[in-house]
Order: structure tokens, then C-alpha cells, then sequence
């Protein structure tokens, strides 16, 4: 069942083209992973297919069934009730019921409580009971408990909880709401590594269809089956789950380059064919290619993104071999320790990754590594010759009034204006970016700065604290490549299980108040531990029957671009030959009729070989497969 429909979609914002002419259908269990670029305009198309923004031109259908459930942006007027109390708002009409229940409890605590009171309370709690109402419950209990909530946060007020938190809180109301479409945007920023685990499996579970912008590499893989990029304005789809996506998008880039490129030069040759022609004996077969050349239909020049962010890592010199030794340490806030007794060594060239549940104390103990807390007891040693650069998730290193190069400035106030702006470029900052004022920047602009700010100066120990936090999937792999070049030791919180793969060579784990330490990347811990990262996935007779109409579309598409292939062969060997016959004609004796006249007719021939061909080769270009 078709769920919603997006015709020739267009929205610009101060004359910059945000989307443009993008068409979109969505169906009933479709999983649909949207990806871009930071800034490309993923959740202005949110805000569109959700009905909160208005497209300048184009046309939205929904079917009346679909329901569409997006992660509101603000909770200010609930902030007073509770996360379980929350959760109930995405239900009105059974949280209305649980709140009369309540009242009516409260009215029939009395002795004398009227035989009508009772009488209405038996009638609300059987229909709460049919509407699902103490199924709601514990579903939003499983819901919470899944994406990290600890059954004594489920009654905290929202105030009380942190902008992460908060936002968790979000989502499982999002997640248990009445809803068959749903658009999560970038949901595991705020979710380690057990509680993005588990929104996987449940999205892989549900039967709902879902939209799902996220840079967690591992997280697309494991929940969409289905890519739609957007760049420039435009959606590209890609039928297969992310992995496949790259390769086909490496295909199909330099498929583009290579259609474009072959075509500029066959213009050319046309063009300087018709040129010599025109006014000669082959001025039949220079009009035959005038002709062709006007009805062509011009390929655009494949559009480069701007140059992805390079993050080159100086590590500042060689440290001595001992970098980092912590004995019994304790950490922790007010005396009461979040994790006692650490004990663990730091060597040069290690690469550690730090994992845990949120609240466990990862962050604590950077702070304390890091000289921000005070620790609670134990000893921490610095190796000689070691330099630290610590990066915080909070970005407390940025000013919001200031702008983007004067951040840099404050590093280095002595440096000249161009030194400073070759190395904001390098960051994904261009031009007049520079002049950006920090406060207005993206959470993925912010994020860059941060880092260029603390990469400016080398280090050969680095700290990193969810650095791959709002980043887009560019820069999160400039960033692994960056790290992976890095010479020094690195010490990094993150949830992101293929960075973490990528760069780490030892896993500390934090759980239960212990740091226990392992051997190799996450993958490598996560066997030990005996963890499925992958959702065991139950293939529908819908999705079958959509994967076999798929498979034909591509061997059509796979027939029709072979026969244009064929065609262009056949042009350039039977234009070759008419090049031959040329030369021939020049050689022989003008006497010899029969000769010439066998040249002349196989000319003809050709001639009229190559206007069908052209022909052909025009009708398939402007009629090709459906996608």
C-alpha cells in the first residue's frame, strides 16, 4: 500500500535551491535510509513529507491511512511531566483515558463512593483495556528500557534530564505513537552502543515503514534496504542496503564521467566533420549529422561535491614509551565514585576505544584524564615527552559570538589570515565560511571547528570524546583516515562501531562500576562478548515479489544500455569504413568505372546505415527503461 507521494518537489530558502523537483513514493514496511552531505536539506525534505513546511511547487499525496510520527523539536510545555508520563502524549486518546482513571480512582478512595462513580470507572477501564491501554504501558516501559533508560529515569521529569536524555525521551514516544510512517533523524546521536543495537533490531521487527537519516554506517546496514541520496538539490535511489550503495554509487559516478566524457567527443568529431563537409560531396551526409547533433540530447556534466574535509593528524614528536598509567583510580562526582579501582597503561602507539552505557562514566573518566575533574582517589602518571589534545563532546572549546576564524586566531594569535584560512579549508570551511559566526554554524560545522581548533597544534596523545557526533559519513571517513595516519596514541569514547573498527587496536569497556580491558577492535569484543550486532531479518512474500520486479527492471536496464553500447560501436566501425572508402576513392583511376561505382553504392549503404543507427540510438535515449 502506497503510504505517500512526493511529484516534482521544490523548495528554496534565500534563492538557494534546497530541493528541486524531486519526486519520492513511500510504501507500507518500506525501510528507507535518506543520506547527504551535511547541509544538502535532509530535514528540510523531513519537515515537507511530515506537512510542516510548505514546498514552493510540487505535489504531496498521502493516503488516508498513513500516519506520520518525526521527533518534535521542543518539549518546553511538557517538560514538567514525566519521561512515562511523556510517552502517553504520542496516544491522546488512551492517555485521556488513563487520566480519567485516575481521577475516578482518586474520587473512589472515599468509603461512600456513589454506585454511578464505580459503575463509570468499571465501564473506562474495560474500554482502556480494549483501546490497548495496558498494553501501551508496558510497551513504553520495553521501549525506554531499550534505548537506555533505567527503570528509575522512566519517572524523572523531563526537566530534570539532560538535552541527550531528553531527546532519547523523543524518540520512544515517536516509537510507541499510533504511527505507520516514521522519520528518525540521525536517532542514535545520543545512544550507545547496547541501546542503538536494540533500535535496530526493533526497526528490523516493526512492520511500519520508516525514514532514517543517520551517519552510523553499521545502523543503515543492519535497517534500511533501500538508499535515496540527496546532492544538489536531487534524489538518486539505490535499491540495496548501504554497503552495496557505495559500490553502486562509485559505479554509477564513474559511469556518468565516462558517458559525459565520450559524448563531448563525439560532438566534437561531428561538428568538425560537418565543418569539412558541408559545402562537398558529402553535404547529404553533413545535413544527416547536423541534424542528429540538434536533436541530441546533451548529457550534463557530472556535478563534484565540494572537496571533502581532510583531517591530516600531526602527532608532535615521539613520546617515551610508558604515555599514560592510571593505579586504583577512582572517578566520580561528590565523593560517590562512578567507577573505582582502574587500573591500566597507555603505550606509545596504543589506539584504545572506550565503550559503556551512557551514565557509566566514560565521559567522567576523560575529564579526570584530562585534568578537568579532580579524582577521587588513585594515581594518574604522565609518560615524559607526551603532549595531550583533548576534544570534548559538549564543545566547550567554541564561543558562539565569535566567528569562525577568529576561533583559530585564538590558537594562534601570530598567524597570517591565509595560513589560518588553507587550514580552515581543509575542515570543509571555504570562502566567506570563515566569517560564519560560530553560534549560527550546523552541529556538524561545530563539530569540525572544534576539531580544528584542537589539531592545530600537535599532539602525540589524543582524546577524543564522541567526535563522530553530528558529523555527515564524508567526514566521519576523512576522519578515519586522518586517525588511521596518526603516529601517536589515541584514546577515544564513541558509539560508532565501524570507527571504532577501523582505528582501534584495544577495547575498555566500562559496565557495573568495572573498566575491563580487551584485545582488538570493537568487532573483535563484540564476539567475545558473545554480542549479534545483526538483526535476524524475516523476508516477506511483499518484499520477494518487489525483489523479482527489481531483478527485471535491472536486465532490461542491463539489455538497453548493452544495445546502446552495440549501437555506438556499429556507428563509429561503419564511420571508420566511410573514412576508408575516402581514401580509396582518391586512389583510384578515374577510368575505373566499376570500381567507383561499387564504392559509391557501398557508400550509400553505409550512409543509410548510419542515419537508422543514429535514429535508433536517439529513440533509446529518449525513452529509457522506467526506474
Amino acid at each position: 500500500m502506497l503510504l505517500l507521494s512526493l511529484t516534482n518537489i521544490s523548495r528554496r530558502f534565500d534563492q538557494q535551491v534546497i530541493v528541486q523537483d524531486v519526486s519520492l513514493s513511500v510504501n507500507r514496511g518500506e525501510k528507507i535510509g535518506l543520506v547527504g552531505r551535511n547541509g544538502t536539506g535532509k530535514t528540510t525534505l523531513f519537515e515537507i513529507i511530515a506537512g510542516r513546511l510548505r514546498p514552493d511547487a510540487g505535489q504531496i499525496d498521502y493516503s488516508r491511512a498513513t500516519r506520520i510520527g518525526m521527533v518534535e523539536q521542543e518539549v518546553e510545555e511538557h517538560r514538567q511531566l514525566s519521561v512515562y508520563d511523556f510517552c502517553f502524549l504520542a496516544r491522546p486518546e488512551i492517555n485521556d483515558m488513563r487520566l480519567q482513571m485516575q481521577r475516578l480512582e482518586n474520587e473512589l478512595e472515599s468509603d461512600n463512593a456513589p454506585p454511578e462513580l464505580i459503575a463509570e470507572f468499571h465501564t473506562l477501564t474495560t474500554s482502556y483495556e480494549e483501546r490497548g491501554g495496558y498494553r501501551l504501558e508496558t510497551e513504553i516501559r520495553l521501549v525506554l528500557e531499550g534505548i537506555g533508560f533505567s527503570r528509575s529515569q522512566i519517572n524523572r521529569p523531563l526537566d530534570s534530564l539532560s538535552g541527550g536524555e531528553r531527546n532519547r525521551a523523543q524518540i520512544a514516544a515517536v516509537l510507541v505513537g499510533d504511527y505507520n510512517l516514521l522519520l528518525l533523524d540521525e536517532p542514535t546521536n545520543h545512544l550507545d552502543i547496547k541501546a542503538t543495537i536494540w533500535l535496530e533490531n526493533y526497526i528490523a521487527a516493526s512492520p511500519h515503514a520508516f525514514i532514517i537519516v543517520s551517519h552510523d554506517r553499521r545502523f543503515l546496514q543492519n535497517t534500511v534496504s533501500k538508499i535515496v541520496e540527496l546532492s544538489r538539490g536531487r534524489l538518486d535511489f539505490y535499491h540495496c542496503r548501504y554497503e552495496e550503495f557505495m559500490e553502486e554509487r562509485r559505479k554509477r559516478v564513474e559511469l556518468a564521467e565516462h558517458h559525459f566524457r565520450h559524448q563531448q567527443e563525439e560532438i566534437v568529431r561531428i561538428e568538425e566533420f560537418i565543418r569539412r563537409n558541408m559545402a562537398g560531396q558529402k553535404t547529404k551526409q553533413a545535413q544527416s549529422k547536423q541534424k542528429y547533433l540538434a536533436r541530441m540530447k546533451k548529457l550534463e556534466k557530472p556535478l563534484m561535491e565540494k572537496d571533502q574535509p581532510t583531517f591530516k593528524i600531526k602527532d608532535g614528536g615521539r613520546s617515551f614509551r610508558l604515555v599514560l598509567k592510571v593505579e586504583d583510580l577512582g572517578i566520580g562526582y561528590n565523593e560517590s565514585p562512578l567507577v573505582d579501582d582502574i587500573q591500566f597503561e597507555l603505550t606509545r602507539g596504543d589506539r584504545v576505544g572506550l565503550i559503556g552505557p551512557n551514565g557509566c562514566g566514560k565521559t567522567t573518566l576523560l575529564k579526570t584524564l584530562g585534568g578537568d575533574l579532580e579524582p577521587l582517589g588513585g594515581d594518574i602518571t604522565v609518560g615524559g615527552n607526551v603532549d595531550v589534545a583533548y576534544f570534548d563532546q559538549e564543545l566547550s572549546n567554541l564561543n558562539p559570538d565569535a566567528n569562525v576564524i577568529s576561533e583559530l586566531w585564538q590558537v594562534d594569535p601570530l598567524a597570517e589570515s591565509g595560513r589560518l584560512r588553507s587550514f580552515l579549508a581543509r575542515f570543509g570551511f571555504w570562502g566567506e565560511d570563515v566569517f560564519k559566526k560560530v553560534g549560527l554554524l550546523s552541529g556538524g560545522e561545530k563539530t569540525k571547528l572544534s576539531l580544528a581548533k584542537i589539531l592545530y597544534r600537535p599532539a602525540n596523545l589524543m582524546i577524543f570524546d564522541e567526535p563522530t557526533n553530528h558529523l555527515d559519513i564524508a567526514s566521519i571517513e576523512a576522519l578515519e583516515e586522518g586517525l588511521g595516519e596518526y603516529n601517536g596514541t589515541l584514546l577515544v569514547v564513541s558509539h560508532d562501531r565501524d570507527f571504532l573498527d577501523k582505528i582501534v587496536n584495544r577495547v575498555f569497556e566500562i559496565d557495573g562500576g568495572n573498566l575491563t580491558q580487551y584485545l582488538g577492535n570493537y568487532s573483535d569484543f563484540a564476539s567475545r562478548k558473545g554480542r549479534n550486532d545483526k538483526p535476524i531479518r524475516e523476508v516477506s512474500e511483499e518484499k520477494k515479489a518487489s525483489y523479482r520486479e527489481f531483478r527485471e527492471k535491472s536486465r532490461q536496464k542491463s539489455r538497453y544500455r548493452k544495445r546502446l553500447n552495440d549501437l555506438t560501436e556499429l556507428i563509429t566501425t561503419a564511420e571508420a569504413r566511410l573514412g576508408e572508402l575516402d581514401q580509396d576513392e582518391l586512389i583510384i583511376n578515374g577510368s575505373d568505372w566499376e570500381k567507383l561505382d561499387s564504392l559509391r553504392r557501398e557508400r550509400a549503404g553505409l550512409e543509410e546505415d548510419i542515419i537508422n543507427l543514429y535514429l535508433e540510438k536517439e529513440s533509446l535515449e529518449e525513452n529509457p527503461p522506467d526506474d
